[in-house]
Formats: structure tokens, C-alpha cells, sequence
């Protein structure tokens, strides 16, 4: 367990015989482990040198090269290898997570394929073999592959992917279960607080429940609409969340207190993460319509900043945050919107905080009051003097939705589970319309039949 000590041994052993290849292997790899990964593809490449048939540590540096963001690099490594040891399951394996990466799933899903037929019990691939025959809408092969991940090593990841394929096709009381993998799947940290999780039984009088927010603001906006409700089994309910939606929330929820950070434990009997509540209210499609839309309101006194022009006013936002690991598919390109601005009637106007500009470079001129924005209550208030919200998978498709805002969503074809399959509303937003890529990647014809129906309604 000390690398440090076993990388200065390393380094000595290399320094009595520097023409033993697998000293330097060993070294490097002991030098990657420390953070030096000069150091380590400096040792790499001359144990190539000395030996350039060494797999080991074609293998090795194929490894650092993908580590340090080098993918084409990589890429070229793991071939060599391949060229080397034509069976190696490493080198295939991680080409087809380069291949996934890059967008090519076809590419990765034949790699991942052969590593299984060669190794049956590799379950990483089996995993995203899984993941690549979702985002093909093979939902059956993908089911019996993350069951046979989970069946050879019982991962969380694999858990969870299975949870959200179950959501996504409508099965929600196994789906919810499955969800709750997600704290371990993501490498997320339930805040440790000295309190018994709610679980959804019955609580004594006086209990005081505290919701704590997690992941991004679109949960939050889309699990709020259940807080209200829990006033019947709690005397108090408190949510804390970010400082964005302080403001939004505080005015939205009648009888919630929201907090901006985590009070005092001490004050309360139980707590529950929020996106916990789609279990513990055994929620399902008919459940839902137990709690009603809109539950978001904007604050009073909130800039909106917004002017209406002429004609039907739409909002539009074409991308997400770009930490996302999905952002990329979940984005549409400015490009292919652009043809929207020429359709007559309409006053655009921009819900992309801070990239107006990237559409007027685009050629799409729109109405821009973001940077007088302060949060999400402001965001609200903005939507609210507009007819009609085009959106892709992000925030602002679930704070149109809690507004009761009309709103038409560009989904990927391998939707995010929350919007279900082969259908065009959505049983968590009324307002809500879906326009689904018809084939994977295919943002073109997902565009243009919304094209067409916003002529019509711009008539």
C-alpha cells in the first residue's frame, strides 16, 4: 500500500539494471499511481525500446495515454496491442469504451460483443454492452445484459442502469427500487446526518421531516410537487436546497420551509432525499395525478426582464450544463434550429443563460434578458409572459412543466427515463409535448416535425 516506498525500491532496481523492461513496467506503473504520468510513459517507452514486443507494456501505455486525455493516442496503442495479441480482452474492451465515447455505438457495441464471447464472465462489458444496445432502443438485449452484469458482479451501476431501463419502459415499482443504486452507481455521498431515513412509514405526532436536495435542479424541480403533500404525515416538512431555487421554492411550496444549506439535525426526527420520495410514495403513473400541476409559481417581485414582441412568443433552450456526462446527446446543435427562425409570427427569445451570443453567431437572432437573471424565480418570471417554451432535456423542460408552462421537449431516442417510450405527452407535465429523434442521433427529423407543428400554431 505504499507507493511512494515501492516506487523509490522501483527506481533503484532500475537504476542496478536498466535493460530489464518489466523493472520499468513495474516502475511506471508505480509512477502512474502517484500522479507522475511523464515519469511513467517516460519508463513506458523505454522498456519498448529494450523490448518492443512487450504487451505488457504496449498495454500499459495505451493506458496512460487514455488516462491523460489522449484518445486518438490510445486508440492507436490498444491496436498495436491487438496487432500483438489479437485475443487481448483489455485492449478490446477499452477500445469499445473509446468507440462509446466518441459516439460510434455500433463500433462499440461490436467490441464489446467480441470481449464477451471471448470472456463470459466480464461483467464491465457485459454492462456496457447493455448501455450500447440501449442507446439502439434494443430494450429486451439490454435488459438481459445488465441482468447478466448484475448476475456476475452484483455493482450498483448495473443496479441502477436497470432501475432507470425499468422506468423508462414504464415498469415503476421495480424502476424505484433499482433508483436507489444510484448513490453508490454515481459515486455520490448521502450528507451524514444523525437522523433515521423515512422510509414511508407511519410517524409519530410531532415528527419533523428534513428533504435534502441532490443531484441536478431539474430533479429537484420535478420531485418539489410532492413536499406539500407530505404536511399530512409530518408537522413539519423542511427542504434545503440550492441558493438558485431558494427563492422559487420558498414562494411555490405553501406550508414548506426552505433553507439554502443543511440546518441543525438536532431539529428534526427524520429525513429523506428527495429523488427517495418516488419510493417511498410508491409513486406510479396513476399516483401522480394525486398531486397536481402547476406547483410552481414565480416569486412576487422577481426581474424577469421580459418583454413580449409580436406574435406568439417562444422561448428556447438548446443545451444543458456541460459537466453533464450527456450533455453532448442531449444537445441539439444551433444549426439545425436555425431554420426555425424563419417560420413567420414568432418573437424568439433566449433561455441559455450567457450564450446569446452563440446563437446570434449561429445567425438566430433572439430577444436576450438572461444576464439580468439572479435564479430560477427570475427564470420563472420570464417564462411566465411567454406562450410557449422549446426546450431539450434540461432544467428548464421541468420548470416549464412545474409552471404549467407549454412546453415541447427535443428528446434523444434513447430518452432519459423519465419521459418513457413511444409517446408524445408526458405523465409528469400536461403541458408537456415530446419530440423524439426517431432513430439514435437523428436530431434532423426530430426538428423538422416540430417545425411543422409550430408553423401551424404560429398561424
Amino acid at each position: 500500500g505504499d507507493h511512494a516506498a515501492a516506487c523509490e525500491a522501483l527506481a533503484q532496481a532500475v537504476r542496478l539494471d536498466p535493460t530489464a523492461p518489466a523493472l520499468r513496467v513495474n516502475h511506471a506503473s508505480m509512477l502512474r499511481a502517484l500522479g507522475d504520468a511523464a515519469g511513467a510513459r517516460a519508463e513506458l517507452e523505454a522498456a519498448l525500446r529494450l523490448a518492443p514486443g512487450d504487451i505488457n507494456a504496449r498495454y500499459n501505455l495505451a493506458n496512460l495515454l487514455l488516462d491523460s486525455g489522449d484518445e486518438q493516442g490510445a486508440v492507436a496503442a490498444y491496436q498495436a496491442v491487438l496487432t500483438m495479441a489479437p485475443g487481448h480482452a483489455g485492449a478490446r474492451y477499452n477500445l469499445g469504451c473509446l468507440a462509446r465515447r466518441r459516439g460510434d455505438i455500433e463500433a462499440a457495441l461490436a467490441w464489446f460483443e467480441q470481449v464477451v464471447a471471448q470472456a463470459p464472465t466480464h461483467a464491465d462489458a457485459w454492462h456496457n454492452l447493455a448501455g450500447c444496445r440501449r442507446a439502439l432502443g434494443d430494450w429486451d438485449a439490454a435488459r438481459a445484459a445488465y441482468e447478466r452484469s448484475v448476475a456476475l458482479e452484483d455493482s450498483a451501476r448495473s443496479r441502477y442502469a436497470l432501475g432507470t431501463l425499468d422506468l423508462l419502459q414504464g415498469r415503476w415499482r421495480p424502476g424505484w427500487d433499482g433508483y436507489e443504486a444510484r448513490w453508490e452507481a454515481c459515486g455520490r455521498t448521502l450528507p451524514a446526518l444523525p437522523l433515521p431515513t423515512w422510509l414511508g412509514e407511519a410517524v409519530p405526532p410531532g415528527a419533523r421531516l428534513l428533504v435534502h436536495a441532490e443531484q441536478g435542479y431539474g430533479d429537484l424541480l420535478q420531485f418539489a410537487r410532492f413536499l406539500p403533500g407530505l404536511r399530512q404525515r409530518f408537522a413539519t416538512v423542511t427542504v434545503a436546497c440550492p441558493p438558485a431555487l431558494l427563492a422559487l421554492l420558498a414562494a411555490s411550496l405553501d406550508g414548506i420551509e426552505v433553507c439554502d444549506s443543511l440546518p441543525d439535525p438536532a431539529d428534526f426526527t427524520h429525513a429523506v432525499a428527495i429523488m427517495s420520495l418516488a419510493r417511498v410514495l410508491h409513486l406510479d403513473e396513476a399516483a401522480l395525478g394525486r398531486y397536481p400541476v402547476p406547483y410552481l409559481r414565480a416569486p412576487s417581485g422577481a426581474q424577469a426582464g421580459a418583454e413580449r414582441g409580436p406574435g406568439l412568443n417562444v422561448g428556447l433552450c438548446w443545451t444543458g450544463n456541460p459537466a453533464q456526462s450527456d450533455n453532448l446527446w442531449r444537445s441539439i446543435p444551433l444549426g439545425l434550429l436555425r431554420g426555425l427562425r424563419d417560420i413567420p409570427g414568432i418573437s424568439w427569445h433566449n433561455l441559455q443563460q450567457g450564450q446569446a451570443a452563440q446563437a446570434r453567431a449561429a445567425g438566430f437572432e433572439l430577444r436576450d434578458a438572461s444576464g439580468q437573471w439572479r435564479d430560477f424565480g427570475d427564470t420563472a418570471a420570464y417564462l411566465a409572459v411567454l406562450d410557449l417554451v422549446i426546450t431539450a432535456c434540461t432544467s428548464i423542460a421541468h420548470l416549464a412543466g412545474g409552471l404549467g408552462k407549454p412546453v415541447w421537449l427535443l428528446s434523444r431516442f434513447d430518452a432519459d427515463w423519465r419521459w418513457l417510450l413511444d409517446r408524445q405527452d408526458s405523465p409528469w407535465y400536461p403541458s408537456m409535448r415530446i419530440w423524439r429523434q426517431p432513430t439514435p442521433g437523428n436530431w434532423p427529423a426530430a426538428v423538422d416535425k416540430l417545425d411543422r407543428a409550430l408553423r401551424d400554431l404560429a398561424r
